[in-house]
């Protein structure tokens, strides 16, 4: 898989420092397809702006050329809307208009090979499956050959010549974490191959003469792999060949991408479960979520065949090397796809902790906008206009003709997916410049369509029921996009005292570092932190602060309480140990309040209609 890289714009720090709780801003967006939805008027946008460009016009010459020969769709996904998969768009492109085999008319049921998005699934498949220690099991437990190796080479343990197995976890591999090799084994470029056939090569390089004999006999699957041949390579004959391979890094050490370690997931997953991996889909995801058009083996019966997109040729499109399909041999589409996102998002078939817990960063790259999980691959948006960060997770793929993308938001409960396949190659880079319009319209839209939700279902005055008593709180939404989100607290009487006066004064004090500037009612805002509405119908907010700090540059551990909602603000006021600045809201079916309460006040308030 070739890493595709979103269009991202960089960090900063405007005049107030907007670095708030991690998470979302608002509740999440229920309208995302309706004619008054942000969200699909971005979307016609951008179908618009499609159509353009594959008719010549709209983004540039080398998008119109991408776009035309790649046979792609595209689809959206929403937990609470559900109408949201129906903003769909599909181009079919020449080649597949005029191939031999395959389908010759796109919907949200073709059928593409999935490449590395099949990573994702297996991951999550074996989540379904697995107990949470099971993850923790190092291979050497999983695979004789690797226990052999560690022992055979235990007298003279080489860090930098051979592989800790011992030390290489389930887990590991899941996120790309266990140091081992992208493929285990030479690939067609290996100059050792291309020296064979052309010794000049070899010299090119300064390279000695292989022992091609003794290089091909440590690996039992290359033929199968490689060359194409009919040798059936088990998962046994390909640890076999992989077990004396020099590590990129020490286990746990830095991520390295890594082909080699799903073919391994695969067969852990098929031990610790004692299921083949087709049954363990099947088992796990396919039957549960009703996935009618996901394959692990190739789509070769007439009528599947009939709606799958083939690109080349039907030998290369319908490869079957049953190891490798963990890594990138499932077949899907985007309407199946869908369903796998909305499941994720929904904790449909894990308890919601486990969600919580697999929807987080594993390691970092150097880049500050990236991360990664098992096996995603953590795109983080910043807003151009409040610098606020939304974490996309993803997974990406690239292998022979296709491509694929499944993205989510959590912060948004939405998601979208993209197939595309191309004989010319050019599947991956027409994928990347679709996700990237994507990500630069849609979350930005997303925002806008939850901030106008909110202010809709959430903001207002809320009186107690008994009317005398002198408390009511105002809520109502920042007056400009460009200020920070979440609900603005413009009005807070308790028993008759301007609490948010006080709240204001003493949050500033509650950081000593920081100069006692003078209070700024329009700071104290609230946020969702825990959203319950499909079990109790509640959703809790707590408050955060906007620190009018000048720019900041640099020194970050001095500057960490200004930008630092998480660790500075929140739940530090308490009244009998319960925080001061939690509002509890109760929502109905269509995510609208009708009632606020303050759960350290021991009170509820009444939103006034």
């Amino acid at each position: 898989m070739r890493l595709i890289t979103f269009i991202l714009l960089p960090i900063y720090w405007a005049s107030t420092a907007h670095a708030g709780l991690p998470g979302a801003s608002y509740p999440s967006p229920r309208d995302i397809s309706s004619s008054s939805s942000s969200v699909a008027a971005m979307w016609k946008n951008i179908t618009d702006t499609l159509e353009q460009t594959l008719a010549g016009g709209g983004w540039d010459s080398i998008s119109s050329y991408l776009l035309r020969n790649t046979t792609f769709s595209i689809g959206l996904f929403s937990l609470y809307d559900k109408n949201a998969s129906s903003l769909q768009y599909h181009h079919i492109s020449p080649s597949t208009i005029n191939g031999t085999f395959g389908t010759t008319h796109i919907d949200s049921d073709t059928i593409y090979r999935v490449a590395s998005v099949s990573k994702l699934i297996t991951t999550y498949a074996g989540m379904v499956q697995l107990e949470d220690d099971e993850w923790n099991t190092p291979l050497t437990k999983i695979y004789p050959s690797l226990q052999d190796f560690i022992e055979t080479t235990a007298s003279d343990p080489d860090f930098v010549k051979n592989i800790q197995w011992d030390k290489v976890t389930v887990g590991d591999i899941a996120a790309h974490l266990g140091g081992i090799p992208r493929l285990g084994l030479p690939v067609a470029s290996d100059i050792a191959l291309l020296g064979t056939a052309d010794p000049a090569t070899l010299k090119i390089w300064g390279l000695p003469t292989p022992n091609i004999t003794q290089f091909l006999e440590q690996y039992p699957c290359l033929e199968s792999l490689q060359f194409g041949t009919d040798t059936v390579c088990g998962i046994q004959d390909y640890v076999q060949g992989i077990a004396s391979n020099p590590p990129r890094y020490l286990p746990g050490n830095s991520p390295l991408y890594s082909d080699s370690g799903f073919f391994l997931l695969g067969g852990a997953l098929s031990n610790l479960t004692g299921k083949s991996m087709d049954e363990l889909y099947q088992d796990a995801l396919f039957t549960p979520l009703g996935l009618k058009s996901t394959f692990s083996n190739p789509p070769t019966k007439p009528e599947l065949l009939n709606r799958t997109v083939i690109a080349s040729t039907l030998e290369s499109d319908l490869i079957n090397v049953p190891i490798t399909t963990p890594s990138g041999g499932i077949y899907s589409t985007i309407n199946d796809l869908a369903t796998i996102g909305i499941s994720i998002l929904n904790s449909t078939l894990l308890p919601v902790d486990r969600t919580n817990r697999w929807l987080q960063p594993v390691s970092f790259t150097r880049d500050l906008h990236y991360a990664l999980g098992r096996p995603w691959e953590i795109y983080r948006y910043v807003h151009p206009d409040t610098n606020v960060v939304t974490n996309i997770y993803t997974k990406l793929g690239d292998a022979g003709s296709y491509a694929s993308l499944l993205a989510l938001t959590p912060d948004f409960d939405f998601g979208f997916t993209i197939l595309g396949a191309s004989p010319l190659g050019v599947q991956t880079q027409a994928i990347q410049l679709i996700a990237d319009q994507l990500t630069n319209t849609m979350i930005p839209s997303l925002m806008n369509q939850a901030r106008r939700e909110a202010f809709k279902n959430l903001a207002g005055t809320y009186t107690p029921k008994a009317k005398a008593l002198n408390t009511s709180v105002t809520l109502t939404i920042p007056s400009s996009s460009k200020a920070p989100p979440g609900l603005v607290i413009s009005k807070w009487v308790s028993n008759g005292t301007d609490v948010i006066d006080v709240l204001a004064k003493t949050l500033m004090h509650l950081v000593p570092h920081v100069p006692q500037l003078p209070a700024n009612r329009n700071m104290v805002r609230i946020v969702p932190t825990i959203r319950d509405v499909t079990v109790s119908g509640q959703i809790a907010f707590q408050m955060e602060t906007v620190t009018p700090v000048g720019p900041i540059v640099g020194n970050m551990f001095s500057e960490m309480y200004n930008v630092g909602s998480w660790v500075s603000t929140i739940d530090q006021l308490t009244y009998h140990d319960i925080p001061i600045n939690e509002f509890v809201f109760s929502v109905d079916k269509t995510g609208n309040a009708f009632s606020l309460s303050l759960p350290a006040y021991e009170i509820e308030l009444v939103r006034n209609k």
